[in-house]
């Protein structure tokens, strides 16, 4: 019998079930997300989210049911083994955060007065325009109902993520080839200039496509950094090549905004070793150096794309970049010889406190010069930093107009609307009203989202659906860097719900990405869980 290696079990914990079906189900689950469902698609993009969103809900409900009844089943084998009170495990902060956060989308969607976009979305099934995402409560729900059967029954194993890191990298290879004009499944044919260049992969629009690389990236990172399998390391060390490569052909703002929080967030988490350590700063070599592999590749081709922003284009092209690669070979070089002096001297938690503070003052400074330059002096000419540092409404591709009438909308709604929202879903209905300034001045004829998923859920479920979303991430975080003491495993997990929220500040939540978040958001808290509550493998 093997068990996983935490502290000493109580007498009602070494009663919980051994690894059973319900916990082979998961993986399975897990298995399916992570290689059929970011490659399924029936008609090229004509019907992308729909698609996704189908095949999610299939899936997950065949889920719940399935692994409800093993549970159902295995409990009344506990409760005649008279293990009751083992299975009874509290709530967490997070588990409470996640039922409140589904108990207000539900008073936000019985208050609606747009209960189809409120409940489902757009389906073919429902007569009439309907302006949403398919991010209605019934998304909301089958995210909860999978987070806590994800929670109370997860076992890792390697092989779910070895798929992971494999899907992910086809995925990421074909935003690549797409990007240069290559198009080996044909998604791109019949489709006019402006689908193309914003279009890529099995996934969709550039914006899906860098939060999925967001998700991808840390993910890839930390396996390598975590992991001490070499086959896994081998495997996530290639997933890294393909991960940044994606994620700078997704060619999106968010994403940058997503690496520049994630990247010093991982180095304070690997600094809790100089093993850890070492091992990112070789997976940050093989970051940096893919750049350049993308500025071969594109020479080798013609350089034939459809353009880089100027944050992309400066991280593949210019020759700075060549700067990092060199200096995180030779502090790995300096950590490689003299790791034990280096230890000895330096403890690591002297270490994590400098990385943290460092981080601190470097997101002090960029957010105190994004408000001197958009409020204080908006005279200097500071060139194509302008994009990122001076807000106004043509800010971040005029997300500042989207972001701006958001909140003049907020301050009309009533008590209840400021508390629940207008519906999950409908922020459409509160955006229509600018829609001719948007459309003269812009060019878009319509939007169904503020491009901020923190205002989208203010407006969609109010004050209180918000709070409830910032306490279940929030706790899951705080709780996870607590268990990395014990299990740093959950690293792994936890790093692509930071990055992820990072990039969501300018994104969109969907059906084709969003169900990730949830995924790895379940298998943090599951980690959190299992450090107290184990599983017995055999």
């Amino acid at each position: 019998m093997k068990q996983t290696q935490y502290n000493a079990q109580t007498p009602a914990q070494k009663a919980l079930p051994k690894y059973a079906v319900k916990h082979s189900l998961v993986n399975y689950y897990l298995a399916l997300m992570f290689s059929f469902f970011p490659l399924f698609l029936t008609e090229q993009y004509a019907h992308a989210r729909l698609d996704k969103y189908f095949f999610y809900v299939i899936a997950t409900a065949i889920f719940i049911i399935s692994t409800g009844l093993c549970m159902y089943f295995s409990y009344v084998d506990e409760i005649r083994a008279d293990h009751k009170a083992a299975l009874l495990t509290p709530f967490s902060v997070t588990d409470i955060c996640m039922l409140c956060f589904l108990g207000f989308a539900v008073i936000s969607t019985l208050m609606t007065e747009h209960p189809n976009e409120a409940l489902l979305g757009p389906n073919p099934f429902v007569s009439g325009a309907i302006h949403s995402r398919n991010n209605g409560l019934l998304l909301l729900f089958l995210y909860t109902m999978m987070y806590f059967i994800i929670t109370r029954n997860y076992v890792k194993k390697d092989y779910v993520f070895i798929i992971y890191l494999v899907t992910s990298s086809i995925i990421a290879l074909l935003t690549v080839l797409n990007f240069f004009y290559i198009d080996p499944l044909h998604m791109l044919e019949g489709y006019d200039e402006a689908t193309i260049a914003d279009f890529g992969s099995t996934l969709g629009n550039k914006n899906i496509i860098a939060a999925f690389m967001c998700i991808f990236l840390p993910a890839a990172v930390m396996f390598f950094v975590i992991s001490e399998k070499k086959l896994v390391r081998i495997i996530a060390g290639i997933s890294i090549l393909f991960a940044y490569t994606g994620l700078l052909c997704a060619d999106s703002t968010s994403d940058i905004l997503g690496l520049l929080v994630i990247l010093p967030v991982m180095a304070i988490f690997s600094a809790r070793s100089f093993n850890y350590l070492k091992r990112y700063l070789l997976a940050l070599t093989i970051l940096f150096a893919s750049g350049k592999v993308l500025w071969i590749f594109a020479l080798i081709i013609g350089d034939h794309n459809k353009g880089f922003e100027f944050m992309q284009h400066f991280l593949i092209y210019d020759k700075l970049m060549f700067l990092p690669i060199a200096l995180c070979c030779l502090l790995y070089l300096l950590l490689m010889f003299f790791e034990k002096k280096l230890e000895a001297r330096y403890p690591t938690k002297a270490v994590t406190i400098t990385f943290t503070v460092l981080f601190v003052i470097g997101m002090i400074a960029a957010l105190g010069a994004f408000i001197w330059f958009s409020f204080i002096d908006r005279e200097t000419d500071i060139g194509s930093f302008k994009k990122l540092l001076r807000f106004d409404d043509y800010w971040g591709t005029h997300r500042g107009f989207m972001w701006r009438v958001s909140f003049e909308e907020f301050t009309k709604f009533r008590p209840l609307q400021i508390l629940f929202g207008t519906g999950p879903d409908t922020a459409y209905y509160v955006l229509k009203p600018h829609f001719g300034e948007l459309s003269s001045r812009f060019g878009d004829s319509s939007t169904d989202c503020a491009h901020n998923e923190f205002i989208n859920y203010l407006l969609t479920q109010g004050v209180l659906g918000l709070t409830a979303y910032l306490g279940v991430m929030g706790s899951v975080i705080v709780r996870a860097i607590k268990t990395a003491k014990k299990n740093p495993t959950v690293l792994i997990f936890v790093c692509p719900v930071i990055c992820y929220l990072a990039q969501s500040v300018v994104n969109l939540y969907n059906p084709i990405v969003t169900p990730f978040l949830f995924i790895f958001l379940s298998l943090t808290e599951a980690t959190n869980r299992n450090v107290k509550y184990q599983i017995t493998e055999e």
